[in-house]
């Protein structure tokens, strides 16, 4: 009698404790509960601002021929290691100075009598980027690369070093307007604004200003006066998405 007791209370507790389980799970559940998509609304929005560039990239290249690998790429090393350092003569950084290819290839022409290609040398190419953060020199710095040697200059490309302020002002003006259509739309439904339930921005691709490969006769650079370059301005574009809950 005494065990069946026992074992009636054990049970009874068992049977307590599982149904202050199941009510704490079922309380649990309800925190954190994200707000029903009914009752959201979600608004883009977008900011553009314009800033000044402040530094400049532009690709040089020189490409050179020999009679076999060697030979080209003697030639070539002379040019494009006096383009180096004519470069940090005009102030560039070697840190600002990057390799960007190394190509050595063939060069060959078609035969009609034998039906086939005949080699006629060799081709090396070498292209560095470099960044100009002084955008004054930069004609100074293109015009001294035909002087020296290179065969190939691409860009220059401009941006802005460091957008932080520029963002935070396109932010702002994306904000605006989407609290602006937010408050429109819920006037005309009726509701009011709670608050802010969900927030992400992005920055587009940006088609930055740029020239495209130059000719360095068409430019006239290469012992003519050095060309003029104009900066212009980048526009730096935020857009935002914002989610709302709404309330009658």
């Amino acid at each position: 009698m005494f065990n069946v007791a026992i074992l009636l209370l054990v049970i009874s507790a068992v049977l307590y404790l599982g149904v202050k389980t199941d009510n704490v799970l079922k309380q649990s559940e309800q925190i954190g509960l994200p707000t029903p998509y009914e009752h959201t609304i979600t608004i883009d929005g977008e900011g553009k601002v314009i800033g000044k560039p402040d530094i400049a990239s532009v690709t040089l290249g020189a490409e050179s021929k020999g009679a076999d690998v060697a030979s080209a790429q003697n030639t070539n090393s002379i040019t494009m290691n006096k383009i180096i350092e004519t470069l940090k003569g005009q102030g560039i950084s070697e840190d600002d100075i990057q390799t960007s290819s190394y190509n050595v290839y063939e060069d060959t022409q078609w035969n009609p009598d034998t039906e086939d290609y005949d080699s006629v040398g060799w081709v090396v190419s070498n292209y560095i980027i470099v960044k100009v953060r002084d955008t004054s020199k930069l004609s100074t710095i293109l015009a001294m690369a035909g002087q020296n040697g290179v065969t190939n200059i691409f860009g220059p490309t401009f941006t802005i070093d460091d957008t932080t302020i520029l963002k935070a002002e396109a932010r702002a003006k994306a904000m605006e307007q989407a609290n602006k259509k937010v408050r429109e739309i819920a006037t005309a439904l009726g509701m009011r604004i709670e608050r802010v339930v969900g927030y992400s921005e992005w920055s587009p691709s940006v088609d930055y200003s740029s020239m495209q490969a130059m000719s360095l006769d068409a430019y006239g650079i290469g012992g003519a006066p050095a060309p003029t370059i104009a900066t212009g301005t980048n526009e730096v574009t935020l857009d935002v998405s914002v989610t709302y809950k709404l309330v009658d």
